[in-house]
């Protein structure tokens, strides 16, 4: 059993007795390449995308924290008398503390 450049090229080597007895394991390694080169390249593809995403949800997060310190900063009650007397409000901050009703 010869195998020559010129067979293969030919197509002379696939009515050889042995290509022929071993075809089918021949197309399952075929199939089995072709599935660990596919699936290699989802993995490549999912795990880019979860980078993204991270990436994504750190920017948020920063976000979140930047407006929710705004909002504490605003929501004071120093910041809001100022405001109040900036817009000339009549509203006047309380000076008695506050009582719990029983």
């Amino acid at each position: 059993m010869k195998f020559s450049f010129q067979k293969v090229i030919s197509g002379a080597i696939l009515t050889n007795g042995w290509f022929r007895r071993q075809y089918k394991l021949i197309l399952l390694i075929c199939g089995l390449i072709f599935c660990y080169i596919y699936c290699g390249y989802q993995s490549q593809v999912q795990q880019k995308q979860l980078s993204d995403l991270q990436k994504e949800l750190q920017d948020v997060q920063l976000i979140h924290l930047t407006i929710s310190s705004e909002l504490m900063d605003k929501t004071r009650q120093s910041s809001i008398a100022t405001m109040l007397q900036e817009q000339g409000s009549k509203i006047k901050e309380s000076v008695k503390p506050a009582t719990r009703i029983q």
